[in-house]
């Protein structure tokens, strides 16, 4: 699910890119039980990592794009994926508890992928065919103990233990029965990773979101300026997209993951975007002591620091303001450095300019609040 934003000529996407095989059978699928994909929206496949969907032709606010009805999506809502979790592997049970909802939800989804992203017989046949391939390149449980280590310096240490965190806890009540699936443990991290960055939120209640994995709305882009809303339609049982401004053809057809800057957008989803809004937070030491400071530049930030060294003359304070400004300043050719050593990996770039351009900002701020 990586943002693109590449223009291609119209009739290439046609002869090129669109109506493979897998997706002629995915639509065929779809259709045949009760799904609605409009005439105006065309799939991309732009490589095995890559699917997104384009307008056709123009799109005007408010048209529905997609309805996918509830039996072709994948949740614990779903007898089939429930009662594998709970008949066949008892062990999910232990999770059910209301606290643990999300995680029983969660892990169930991962394991039922596992064992059935395989199965010639299984009735999401054709929608396990249309997924991307999952670039290893891009997710923490992937990296090397070394690459992690790098990563570090550019901020991405708390997402890549979160990850690490979230991944050993699914597998570990699971472990031995995924080692007795030939070669389980890349099955069961490719399963993580699908439904950590393709599964979309069905509100059971004001408090519960289940997780659910829905053919073809999954291959969304985000974008923080999107063109859609998607939402669960009670009535109707199903998924609805519908467009939220008018659509030019040509133009990608784009949802929101959240308001997220690089970092977590790299660490949960495996893609960056350039020039993102939302910029990232960074760690800071003055005096042995680390700072966090977040994305959005605001004196208080800064003062919070000082405020901490309980300074008691104004010098005090300007010279504690000047050790942020110097800790800052030795962050940039940190980035640059590692800038040099991943200059050929977009994410990378995309998070140390993002980062750059936090630190900067904080540093015109630290001149002016130095009297």
């Amino acid at each position: 699910m990586y943002i693109k934003h590449f223009l291609y000529i119209h009739f290439l996407y046609h002869i090129v890119f669109c109506y493979s095989d897998n997706y002629e059978n995915l639509y065929k699928w779809m259709v045949n039980n009760g799904a609605y994909i409009s005439d105006k929206i065309i799939p991309i496949e732009e490589s095995i990592y890559n699917r997104y969907i384009i307008a056709k032709e123009k799109i005007y606010q408010k048209e529905e794009l997609l309805f996918i009805p509830d039996n072709l999506t994948i949740s614990t809502l779903n007898n089939l994926v429930y009662n594998v979790c709970t008949d066949d592997f008892r062990e999910f049970l232990s999770y059910a508890e209301k606290e643990e909802k999300y995680s029983f939800d969660y892990d169930c989804l991962v394991y039922f992928l596992t064992i059935d992203i395989d199965n010639k017989t299984s009735l999401f046949r054709n929608y396990y065919n249309y997924l991307p391939e999952i670039s290893k390149l891009d997710f923490p449980i992937y990296f090397t103990e070394d690459e992690k280590i790098d990563f570090n310096q550019i901020e991405l240490e708390t997402q890549i233990r979160r990850q690490d965190i979230f991944f050993n806890k699914s597998l570990k009540p699971i472990k031995n029965k995924i080692l007795k699936i030939p070669n389980g443990i890349e099955k069961f991290k490719k399963s993580f990773i699908y439904i950590s960055t393709r599964n979309f939120g069905r509100r059971e209640s004001f408090y519960d979101d289940v997780n659910t994995l829905v053919p073809f709305l999954d291959l969304l882009n985000h974008n923080n300026d999107y063109n859609t809303y998607f939402y669960f339609n009670e009535k109707r049982n199903g998924f609805v997209l519908y467009s939220i401004k008018d659509i030019e053809p040509n133009e990608e057809i784009t949802s929101s993951y959240g308001k997220f800057n690089n970092i977590y957008l790299y660490s949960m989803y495996g893609f960056t975007m350039k020039n993102n809004i939302y910029s990232s937070s960074i760690r800071i030491k003055v005096e042995n002591k680390t700072f966090t400071l977040f994305e959005k530049v605001r004196e208080n930030q800064i003062m919070k620091i000082v405020k901490n060294f309980n300074p008691k003359k104004e010098k005090e304070r300007n010279d504690i303001i000047l050790k942020v400004k110097k800790a800052l300043e030795e962050k940039l050719p940190e980035y640059q450095k590692f800038l040099k050593k991943y200059k050929d990996n977009i994410n990378i770039i995309n998070i140390c300019e993002d980062l750059e351009k936090t630190v900067k900002l904080y540093i015109e701020l630290c001149n002016k609040l130095i009297n």
